[in-house]
């Protein structure tokens, strides 16, 4: 699957990405103050606190709140084509399609952590049908990790998720990913970020889709 796509294993962003990126990041933490999102991420934390906490009242459940923001500078939108959540809850859907810029928002106790992929398809700039695909991860046992392909759609025609959740753990201890493919001319850069306070990790992740 994707046997084209090269990963670079250490990644350095050039200075125009890096800055493309952090700005997009700012974006993704707007997201993250919504009122709407604010409200469900706060639902999901207080379930989860009463679901698992019975003996101690009061304790504050400490938990992970991500913002995201997917760019595309493809020739045309880009289709949501396949997904997956391995843990984690999505308070903020995928943009669907990404005709340019969009967000997405998720949240989690810190204690389980988030990890999750995403599949978009599109045409490259020669019309021919691509995919690229995005995977992260972030908790107290993982730390932040990112991981992406790209390549034909054809050779993602059978996810192998569980050789994807593989890859992603093996990635480097740096958030910042690249893969590109030479046979599409299609490529994914991008950077997963945060801050960890007392009781509150606030993520960023911020990629761009190219082709």
């Amino acid at each position: 699957m994707a046997s084209g796509t090269e990963e670079v294993a250490h990644v350095e962003l050039s200075s125009q990405e890096k800055a493309e990126l952090d700005e997009m990041a700012k974006d993704a933490k707007n997201l993250c103050v919504s009122m709407e999102i604010v409200n469900k991420s706060r639902a999901i934390i207080g379930k989860y606190k009463d679901e698992n906490i019975t003996e101690v009242k009061g304790i504050i459940t400490p938990y992970i709140m991500l913002g995201g923001v997917l760019k595309s500078q493809t020739k045309g939108p880009l289709t949501l084509f396949d997904s997956k959540l391995w843990a984690g809850n999505t308070v903020g859907d995928y943009p669907n399609p990404l005709n340019s810029i969009g967000g997405f928002a998720q949240v989690c106790s810190t204690y389980d952590g988030i990890k999750a992929a995403v599949f978009y398809t599109g045409k490259n700039s020669h019309g021919v049908e691509c995919g690229w695909l995005l995977a992260w991860a972030d908790s107290n046992n993982t730390g932040r990790k990112i991981y992406a392909e790209c390549s034909r759609k054809s050779k993602f025609n059978c996810i192998d998720w569980g050789q994807i959740d593989n890859r992603l753990k093996n990635s480097g201890i740096v958030p910042v990913t690249r893969a590109s493919d030479s046979e599409t001319g299609t490529s994914l850069y991008a950077m997963l970020y945060g801050v960890d306070l007392l009781f509150e990790t606030s993520d960023t992740l911020t990629a761009v889709f190219c082709g």
